[in-house]
């Protein structure tokens, strides 16, 4: 009894083994992973955005402010560093690399910051209640599908 437990083990760890390769060539779903499918960040964004907008009910006194803030919230392309070859630096090249990706994010959310206030003052109390809602649905979202800065490249909205 006890060789045929040892015999229906080893199967399993040789059979979990052997399909290792073929779990890693798929996504959670069991497809394929192909980058195509990952969604364009334009269109994710334009959509909240959208929703947002309907759902803010904005007067036509604050369309010109929801101009000038969706314009500046959209989202930009990062630089190559990303795609640079890290193997080839030295510690301290790698490390002055990374301080100055993390200024850049910096100053990018710095100016994002900036373009929220200045467009929050423009809402009436209940717009800015709508805000916030969507912006920590948005928060929630982005998080729980972990697209955060540090993993895919990328920066929040």
């Amino acid at each position: 009894m006890n060789g045929r437990l040892s015999q229906t083990m080893l199967v399993a760890v040789v059979l979990t083994i052997a399909s290792a390769p073929l779990f890693a060539s798929q996504d959670l779903r069991g497809g394929e992973w192909d980058a195509a499918r990952k969604p364009d960040r334009s269109i994710l964004f334009d959509r909240y955005m959208t929703r947002l907008h309907d759902a803010l009910k904005l007067t036509s006194a604050q369309e010109a402010a929801w101009t000038q803030f969706s314009n500046k919230m959209k989202p930009v392309n990062m630089d190559n560093s990303r795609t640079q070859d890290w193997k080839g630096m030295s510690t301290p090249d790698r490390l002055d690399k990374m301080l100055a990706n993390m200024k850049s994010r910096e100053k990018t959310m710095s100016e994002r910051a900036a373009n929220v206030r200045s467009f929050y003052a423009a809402l009436s109390q209940e717009q800015q209640r709508t805000f916030d809602r969507g912006f920590q649905e948005f928060q929630a979202r982005h998080h729980r599908h972990g697209q955060h800065a540090s993993r895919d490249g990328h920066g929040a909205m």
